[in-house]
């Protein structure tokens, strides 16, 4: 299981989810970073989206590996994030990339050793711009979420596939369902499956809540403890990542704890994010 190579013939599928309600418009701190969760979440995306390009990129040529969606939810509704021509649903990474936007620097608080705070200057692409709007429909988005995936695993070419990875970034405070119904919704999504395992649901939290002096990633059962209501769900929505992936995380991360883990990050660096993919997405080192 979560075996199977990514390549142009077994392709795989990649759904990053925004909360993009006015609840992110609070401030976080990630690292040394002090800026918005609005900030945060669309720089956590667009490293997201350029990493994922980077990785099908062969010979200064993007392959057709996979599909990629990035949907906001806020102000109540959920929409695709990607440039309107692209449609609302998933599109393939060699054709997204044709419309990879002009580099532009952005300027983020940076807390230095000694504790001052400059100005730091980050240079991407804005795939995604700050919003922080209305209420945070979360369930409507996790719903059509797993339209997709339920779609997209259905198909003949991709029932043996590596499954698809959602990332869910997100302050946790749904207005349209109870912390039970969602929780409910998120495993239906992560019954979904191809032969090659089930769908891996990854949950980033951004909080103002100083609970975690350090990004916390890929909690165990076993070690995780909390008093916020809101991390708890995401604890509890998160994947338990396949038993495969044990020994990359212990490599990479060396979590407290041991296994099993499950696919969730507390106020995760974009650092942080990429090992992440770096875990979730293995086996296209194998390309």
């Amino acid at each position: 299981m979560y075996k199977q190579p990514i390549t142009h013939t077994n392709r795989t599928a990649f759904v990053i989810a925004v909360d993009c309600s006015a609840s992110m418009g609070g401030s976080t701190q990630i690292n040394s970073l002090v800026l918005s969760r609005d900030k945060a979440v669309a720089l956590i995306g667009n490293l997201l989206i350029d990493e994922l390009i980077e990785r099908a990129t062969r010979n200064h040529k993007v392959r057709d590996y996979y599909d990629i969606a990035v949907i906001g939810y806020g102000n109540s509704s959920v929409r695709s994030l990607l440039p309107e021509v692209l449609g609302n649903g998933f599109v393939s990474v060699e054709y997204l990339a044709k419309f990879m936007p002009p580099y532009t620097t952005i300027f983020l608080d940076q807390i230095r050793p000694d504790n001052v705070v400059t100005n730091a200057p980050f240079t991407i692409h804005p795939w995604l711009t700050p919003i922080a709007k209305g209420n945070t429909p979360m369930y409507e988005a996790l719903f059509s979420v797993r339209e997709l995936v339920a779609e997209w695993c259905s198909r003949p070419e991709n029932r043996h596939s590596f499954p698809p990875i959602i990332f869910n970034i997100t302050d946790g405070g749904a207005n349209d369902a109870d912390s039970e119904a969602i929780t409910s919704l998120a495993h239906s999504i992560t019954d979904i499956a191809t032969s090659d395992g089930n769908v891996l649901l990854i949950n980033i939290h951004l909080s103002t809540q100083c609970e975690f002096t350090r990004s916390l990633l890929f909690p165990s059962n076993s070690s995780f403890s909390t008093e916020d209501r809101y991390c708890r769900m995401l604890f509890e929505m998160s994947s338990t990542l396949p038993q495969c992936m044990e020994r990359l995380i212990c490599d990479m991360i060396h979590p407290e704890g041991d296994g099993p883990f499950r696919g969730m990050a507390y106020n995760a660096s974009p650092c942080d994010l990429l090992t992440i993919l770096n875990i979730g997405t293995e086996s296209v080192h194998r390309l």
